[in-house]
């Protein structure tokens, strides 16, 4: 018996229809579906009822299913991968780089999943922590798919960022933010800061300033071992977001330590797609926008 947990995103009505549609066909073979619902950035539903997303437990989960765009996919992400369920993403978002399958493919890539022949990846996570407690959530780690972004808080204003790698001191930058991406994140906001594309398949972290003024332009890639730390300089504070999402506001002073995650991400994919092929997709689809 299969356990199916659909994670919707609110405005996509059509995604909610699919869901409780693909629901009644589980039932009918004798799996079991939840149906969840998104009701704001840290709340799920689910048959009436309102919860954390820090307390949504979905151990047992034969497969988690995102229904909607990239957003929803990391949410997703960020609560599948603490029991390792695998993530199927249905695409219903206007781009949607994360999740590959459109509504119609979803019967057929659940079916795949129950008979052992979908194709899963594996990508790596950064899990970070932090000197300011009010940001750490020992039941919900943080966790970043695509990346870790500091930004400064004021326009016009640059910020002070001390690093240091294998717990020595590194680089300090004054620049208007830093970004240490994993792989699948590096098309996104580090491809257009000007940072390295890598395969999705190394175990690897990219750091790139954003526009750094009289300090380093280029970017460091760090491997699986080499954990960053991140010192906010005592003048002014930052902004920390993960995956898109404003996390919190850091005071100067605070730390933040960006360090591959030991488990990964595992990924349902419509079919096997090659580093060449994706790289393609992703650029040509960033040239149409």
């Amino acid at each position: 018996m299969a356990i199916v947990t659909f994670l919707v995103h609110p405005g996509r009505p059509d995604a909610m229809a699919l869901a409780i549609d693909t629901a009644e066909w589980l039932t009918t073979r004798g799996d079991v579906a939840r149906i969840m619902s998104f009701t704001g950035p840290d709340q799920v539903t689910e048959a009436g009822a309102t919860q954390a997303l820090g307390d949504v437990d979905l151990e047992g989960s034969t497969v988690a299913v995102s229904m909607g765009g990239d957003g929803t996919f990391l949410r997703v992400v960020r609560m599948a991968w603490d029991r390792d369920v695998p993530v199927l993403g249905v695409n219903f978002g206007r781009l949607g780089y994360l999740p590959d399958l459109v509504p119609d493919q979803l019967r057929e890539a659940l079916t795949r999943v129950f008979e052992g022949q979908a194709v899963i990846e594996t990508r790596c996570a950064i899990e970070i922590t932090s000197s300011d407690r009010s940001l750490v959530d020992d039941h919900a780690p943080l966790l970043a798919l695509n990346e870790v972004v500091l930004e400064k808080t004021d326009f016009g204003h640059t910020i002070r960022l001390a690093t240091y790698i294998d717990g020595e001191e590194a680089l300090t930058y004054s620049a208007d933010g830093l970004i240490i991406a994993t792989p699948t994140g590096s098309t996104a906001y580090n491809l257009s800061a000007g940072g390295p594309i890598l395969s999705p398949s190394l175990r690897a972290m990219v750091m790139t300033p954003v526009a750094p003024h009289l300090s380093l332009d280029r970017s460091l890639v760090l491997t699986d071992s080499q954990p960053v730390c991140v010192e906010i300089a005592a003048d002014r504070g930052a902004v920390l977001v993960i995956d898109g999402q404003e996390v919190g506001r850091l005071a100067p002073g605070t730390t933040i330590t960006c360090a591959l995650a030991a488990r990964s991400v595992r990924v349902v994919r419509n079919d096997p797609q090659k580093f060449g092929g994706m790289l393609r997709v992703r650029l040509l689809a960033d040239r149409g926008r």
